[in-house]
């Protein structure tokens, strides 16, 4: 699917594509149940889908990969409309789990039509990049919300990497090193590449704008989440819609930004922008 041009990879892709978003579904695969990093904002749990359930790190359980094929099969055909892409979101890290590319291996030799995506923190992109490819993965989202080491580390609270535990301004340096390495090696790769970046108030709101200028040569498009307050950061506030409006004003002078995000389920599926 890397032959694709870039602009079918985008317009058909309801996460990379502002109008796609209203037209195409995608079935998100909750495989990942390990993660290698501890982010503030993060609050994973396993429940069924509920209103107040609508978010990143949530699953109502992990699907193995021998219960893959059976799993797309099933959600396929309740889905009215077209199936573009499959993804992989979590709920854990999912380069970190062993299970997304046995996962990705299934989809990709039962649908290499559609568009294969995985949803990572970014730290060990570059380390698996032979491997994402290998298994047909056009669509990469890499998280990235800061450009100093300082400000990172008020947002994690710890990476694992090779084995060893960073903390404080050490993992800060760490994960922003090998975030940025894995964007680059992804778009060198073929990959087409969307940034999210959690808007936190007091925390990374000046650098917004700093994050865009600095993903503008390597990622397609960037998406701009509004904090939802939970784990360590749940007494801190959620951004207003204006400072919202602020920070992609202040990015998109930099790069092309996506505006629908509902912010999905580690087992979503569906059209996002309409209601399943």
């Amino acid at each position: 699917m890397q032959t694709e041009s870039l602009e079918l990879r985008s317009i058909k892709h309801p996460c990379y594509d502002n109008s796609a978003h209203y037209r195409y579904a995608r079935i998100h695969l909750p495989v990942a149940r390990r993660c290698n990093m501890s982010c503030n904002y993060c609050d994973r749990k396993f429940c069924k889908n509920t209103p107040d359930s609508e978010r990143p790190g949530v699953a109502e359980r992990i699907v193995k990969p021998e219960e893959v094929a059976e799993y797309v099969r099933r959600i396929i055909s309740r889905i009215p409309a077209e199936t573009t892409t499959l993804g992989i979101a979590g709920p854990g890290e999912p380069l970190y789990n062993e299970e997304t590319f046995e996962s990705l291996r299934i989809v990709e030799n039962l649908y290499p039509e559609m568009f294969k995506c995985v949803a990572t923190n970014g730290v060990l992109v570059e380390d698996r990049i032979d491997e994402l490819v290998s298994c047909g993965v056009t669509h990469l989202t890499i998280t990235i919300n800061a450009v100093k080491p300082e400000t990172a580390a008020k947002i994690y609270s710890y990476v694992i990497y090779g084995g060893k535990k960073y903390t404080g301004v050490e993992a800060g340096e760490l994960i922003l090193e090998r975030q940025y390495a894995g964007l680059r090696e992804a778009a060198s790769a073929g990959i087409l590449v969307k940034v999210n970046t959690v808007l936190i108030p007091g925390i990374n709101d000046i650098e917004i704008a700093a994050v865009a200028k600095e993903i503008s040569r390597y990622a397609y498009v960037m998406n701009i989440m509004p904090l939802i307050p939970l784990g360590r950061f749940s007494s801190l506030r959620k951004p207003t819609h204006e400072e919202v409006a602020r920070a992609r004003m202040a990015a998109g002078r930099y790069i092309r930004q996506f505006y629908h995000c509902r912010a999905c389920r580690a087992d979503a599926f569906g059209v996002p922008g309409s209601l399943r």
